[in-house]
């Protein structure tokens, strides 16, 4: 008679060690109690007003904004809440590249090809961080935001995570604000003073609140 087996669950993917870009530890050295400003009024709208689903938006690239959202995870990192970053930028995915990531499936293979989105979230190891990548940019955007499929995705990590931080890419090139406001709950405008003037913004904030999508601030950078 052979001896019974007890059975083993399979053990979960290993978490894996982010490469923090040098840029981040610089930011977090010269401003760091900014950024843990900018971490407590966002966990304050939060719980005030239930701002759950956080879209960071620019209106043109290169306005530092990747590099903002990565600062406020850091921040962020070690609260008792799941933080998840999610890479949103359609046409131009870095967060992902940012911290040395290299993913066999990411949020486009979820949401174009049904792939499971356990299989894409990245775990940071031993600061309650997750991070949700895009392996690369998607043909039509705007199709790729109002499909089933991302209304479903973004249901369920609202729903298994405690705040979720979408870096989305630049507002005037592919982000359409008309097809976010079922999935996130306000927006933090990155600009940066030296690519974006007055009229740039004005015409943001008009975009978004059309959208339906609420202004929760503006975050202005040196980049």
């Amino acid at each position: 008679m052979r001896p019974s087996q007890v059975y083993q669950p399979p053990a979960p993917p290993p978490a894996g060690k982010l490469e923090w870009p040098e840029v981040v530890d610089v930011l977090e050295r010269s401003w760091g109690d900014r950024f843990r400003q900018m971490a407590d009024r966002i966990l304050e709208a939060r719980d005030r007003k239930g701002v759950k689903v956080l879209l960071f938006t620019s209106c043109h690239r290169a306005e530092g904004r990747t590099t903002l959202v990565l600062t406020l995870a850091r921040a962020l990192a070690g609260r008792p809440i799941k933080t998840l970053l999610v890479d949103a930028d359609l046409s131009g995915p870095m967060l992902g590249r940012s911290l040395g990531i290299r993913c066999d499936v990411g949020l486009d293979d979820v949401v174009e090809d049904g792939k499971a989105v356990e299989d894409a979230l990245i775990e940071s190891a031993g600061d309650r961080l997750w991070v949700l990548p895009m392996r690369a940019a998607v043909s039509r955007p705007r199709d790729f935001l109002a499909s089933a499929a991302w209304a479903c995705t973004m249901a369920r990590l609202r729903r298994d995570f405690d705040l979720v931080l979408i870096d989305g890419g630049p507002l005037f090139a592919g982000l359409s604000a008309a097809v976010l406001h079922r999935s996130v709950d306000a927006a933090v405008l990155v600009h940066s003073r030296d690519a974006t003037g007055e009229r740039s913004i004005l015409r943001a904030r008009e975009v978004l609140e059309a959208g339906g999508v609420p202004l929760l601030g503006l975050a202005e950078t040196f980049a």
